[in-house]
C-alpha cells in the first residue's frame, strides 16, 4: 500500500504533466526543466490549492503563498508535496 505523501507526489505530477501537456513528471522531476515557465507555474499552484487548500479562507492564501516561493526552490511533486504536508499539519 503506498504512503499518502506518495499519493500527493503523484498527484502533483501529474497535475503538472497535465499543465505541461505531457506524462506526469515524476517525484523529483523539475517543473521547470520539463519545460515549465511561471505563468504555468501559476497554474499549477492554482490547482494545488484548490484541491489543497479551504476556498477562499486565508489558509488557502498561505498554502498559495508558500506554493509560490516553494516551487522556485524545488520545482519537482516532492518539493511542493512536502510544503502541503507541512502546511496541512
Amino acid at each position: 500500500m503506498r504512503d499518502q505523501s506518495a499519493d500527493l507526489r503523484a498527484t502533483i505530477g501529474k497535475v503538472m504533466g497535465e499543465v505541461l501537456v505531457r506524462a506526469p513528471l515524476t517525484a523529483h522531476d523539475d517543473f521547470f526543466e520539463c519545460g515549465g515557465d511561471s505563468l504555468r507555474a501559476v497554474e499549477v499552484l492554482q490547482r494545488l490549492v484548490e484541491e489543497h487548500g479551504p476556498a477562499g479562507t486565508e489558509a488557502a492564501d498561505d498554502l498559495q503563498a508558500e506554493l509560490l516561493l516553494a516551487i522556485f526552490d524545488d520545482a519537482s511533486p516532492a518539493g511542493l508535496a512536502s510544503v502541503i504536508a507541512a502546511h496541512a499539519n
